[in-house]
């Protein structure tokens, strides 16, 4: 990354802020954060223009919430598989104020329209609110007979109706008014209705004990009389009128929208560009005649910004790359082979590193490929990962760039899965006599357990597994501290090397050899070999005390314990297989039962149940579903065992999926742990800021001409 500065003659400033702002070249930054620079210049400020930005903003948002409150909406599925491909639309470079006229143009012809028959919707949904309340309170007192005439008031009496949980204390609250009437109907388990009146002069003392009873009166206002069985007749026809007439204004609004949406998405999409260009003229400095910019540009973009601001300025300006002073402000922008690419997902999740930092994700990309595979281990669980990973790139990693980098991600782990599957023996989990994975099912297993290496759950396998575990452990902790090594000589910490990197390397040999032949006896040394491991940890510990002093101690368990932590990829890997195989097991007990005939009739009167549910409520799931259990019913009373082979079936379908699924996520969080944890804390921090470059967002628009000469 390179410090940028310009300088740029007044005359031309547009057309370069232009040009920079479509090329996306560089990152822009506030003038002042060079104070040699800050202090020669004053700063531009806040433009004039910015203050109608709001207002106009507001006038197309107004538009597109309507658009966006009747959108038709499609399923997840839908979205996913099949996602909307936007075509731009070619515009041309215009100045602001024909981009405020072309607004307050679409505004008047169009806007206008679409905002009237948005009030009609609004207005015809809260007619619907309050037949939809009306209609609740109305059959509340549907078993009371009497005529929605009298209640209210009249010359000499005054009626309410409402409801309340304690009619007990409601009728003595009433009680002390004199004269007056009380009649109550429960509605439900604590619900009851209540028909109150008393003269009319007695109306205050009335209202009071309706608040002292817990009344809670219903409002019949500009309601016609009749009984409620009547009314509410009639409350459901208006109601079923208001909500057609719902439905006729939305799909108006809608035929709106096929016709204009795209318009005011441009105008927006416009809008924003010229708001992101007249923002950054604050962190600009100026001069009598000229502007000052202050950015980063990366090293390789160097030559391309300088013939871009030189060919928009007409050769009046200057353009200054140096090398930056400060490490901590300079911006990041990682820069891997288009393979390792996708991984800098996994990098950014934990930090970005620091300008002077090492990018680990050369050694991040292909270890977490590793681990995940080691620990998943099951070729068909591989391939279902390889099929949604595919679905993404076909689907919405078309138009996102951070899904197709997943997607990519989840392709190269699916594969490292089913590599090792196939080393592993995990066809949905491992072949056993008894209870066959799917290659013992189809009659493969002699092929296929030939190639089988390592058996995750049998003889030496789990012993072998935890081995290569451990070793790839220590390796990669070794792979830290050397990369931490580099990094310490690239900024010259030479004391550093010497306590936190030879102090490990003067260790493990000597640790190694002193454990293995005195404490587990594995292996013999002559004594010279004795007497120089002695020497080399002892000088290790010396170096790890000088570096830590007392806390040197938990350095040493530290990183016995970040070795040890490898062994989870055992542990994965033991899990994956032992849940697959329980599956396989539940699902071969229940297919070997044959008590198909217990279950048919109660299979089948569930099934109608369920299916008439669905065809009451329209429910095209429970249709489905109904059917099913009446047809496996059904099958009972051609082979009793059928019902219970169906049933293993979703067993084991469902199982391994559930298993897929859960140890998928598993080994996903467990192979980022051992980068994040245990490879990060041997020489990465990160907290690097990301480059961020000034450049116009077109999602919906697409220059006719270039601006970029």
């Amino acid at each position: 990354m390179k410090d940028l500065t310009i300088i740029v003659h007044d005359d031309h400033i547009d057309d370069v802020v232009d040009s920079l702002h479509e090329s996306g070249l560089a990152e822009i930054s506030d003038v002042e954060r060079d104070r040699a620079v800050g202090e020669l210049v004053e700063t531009v400020g806040l433009s004039e223009s910015l203050s109608k930005f709001t207002q106009y903003e507001m006038k197309i948002s107004s538009v597109l919430d309507i658009f966006n409150k009747v959108s038709e909406e499609e399923s997840a599925i839908s979205q996913f598989l099949n996602p909307e491909m936007i075509e731009k639309v070619k515009t041309k470079k215009t100045d602001l104020d024909e981009l405020f006229e072309e607004i307050d143009t679409h505004m008047e012809e169009s806007g206008k329209e679409i905002k009237d028959f948005d009030n009609k919707l609004v207005k015809t949904e809260e007619k619907i609110s309050d037949l939809k309340t009306l209609k609740k309170d109305i059959e509340l007192i549907k078993p009371i007979d009497i005529d929605l005439s009298n209640i209210g008031e009249s010359t000499y009496t005054i009626f309410r109706i409402g409801t309340t949980k304690n009619p007990i204390k409601a009728k003595k609250a009433l009680s002390e008014i004199d004269g007056s009437y009380f009649h109550t109907e429960q509605v439900d388990e604590e619900l009851h209705v209540v028909v109150a009146g008393v003269f009319i002069k007695q109306k205050i003392e009335f209202e009071s004990a309706l608040r002292q009873g817990d009344i809670r009166p219903l409002d019949f206002k500009g309601l016609k009389g009749g009984k409620p069985r009547n009314v509410l007749k009639k409350i459901k026809k208006e109601l079923k009128k208001q909500q057609d007439k719902r439905a006729l204004l939305i799909e108006e609004i809608r035929d709106l929208k096929d016709k204009h949406y795209k318009t005011f998405k441009v105008l927006s999409e416009e809008l924003e560009i010229y708001r992101g260009k007249y923002e950054v003229l604050q962190e600009f400095g100026k001069t009598d005649y000229t502007s000052v910019i202050k950015g980063w540009v990366k090293k390789k973009d160097e030559n391309a910004v300088k013939k871009v601001v030189d060919e928009n300025s007409e050769g009046y300006s200057t353009v200054v790359v140096d090398d930056p002073e400060d490490p901590d402000e300079v911006p990041v922008s990682l820069d891997n082979p288009k393979l390792l690419k996708p991984f800098e997902l996994l990098t950014n999740m934990f930090a970005p590193p620091k300008y002077d930092e090492i990018d680990p994700t050369f050694v991040l990309a292909p270890a977490f490929v590793l681990f995940f595979g080691l620990m998943l281990g099951d070729v068909i669980y591989g391939l279902l990962i390889v099929i949604v990973s595919v679905l993404l790139l076909r689907g919405l990693g078309k138009i996102e760039e951070g899904t197709r980098r997943f997607a990519l991600v989840l392709l190269s782990v699916g594969l490292s899965t089913i590599f090792f599957g196939v080393i592993q023996g995990g066809y949905l989990g491992p072949d056993r006599e008894t209870h066959p994975n799917l290659m013992g099912r189809l009659g493969l297993s002699s092929f296929f357990d030939n190639i089988t290496q390592i058996d995750t759950l049998a003889g030496d396998g789990p012993q072998i597994l935890l081995i290569v575990s451990l070793l790839i452990g220590l390796a990669y902790l070794n792979i830290g501290i050397f990369l931490s090594f580099v990094q310490h000589i690239k900024r010259g910490n030479k004391r550093e090397v010497i306590l936190d990197n030879l102090s490990w390397w003067l260790l493990q040999p000597g640790g190694f050899i002193l454990i293995s032949s005195n404490l587990f006896g594995w292996y013999t040394f002559p004594g010279e070999v004795y007497i120089v491991a002695w020497a080399i940890s002892l000088a290790g510990l010396g170096l790890l005390f000088i570096k830590a002093k007392g806390l040197s101690f938990f350095d040493l368990t530290g990183f016995i314990g970040d070795f040890l932590s490898f062994a989870r990829i055992l542990a994965l890997g033991l899990a994956t297989a032992g849940i697959a195989l329980t599956v396989n097991v539940l699902s071969d007990m229940i297919a070997s039962a044959e008590m198909g005939m217990i279950l048919a009739v109660p299979l089948m009167i569930g099934g109608a149940v369920v299916g008439i549910k669905g065809v009451k409520d329209k429910n095209i799931t429970f249709q489905g579903l109904g059917g099913f259990l009446i047809v496996t019913g059904a099958l009972a009373f051609v082979n009793p065992a059928y019902p219970f082979y169906i049933l293993a079936l979703i067993v084991m379908i469902g199982g391994h999926i559930a298993n897929a699924s859960l140890q998928a996520l598993g080994a996903f969080v467990h192979s980022l742990r051992l980068q994040y944890v245990e490879f990060f804390g041997q020489f990465y921090e990160g907290g690097g800021k990301p480059y961020s470059p000034f450049k116009a967002k077109r999602e919906y628009t697409q220059l006719e001409e270039e601006v970029i000469k």
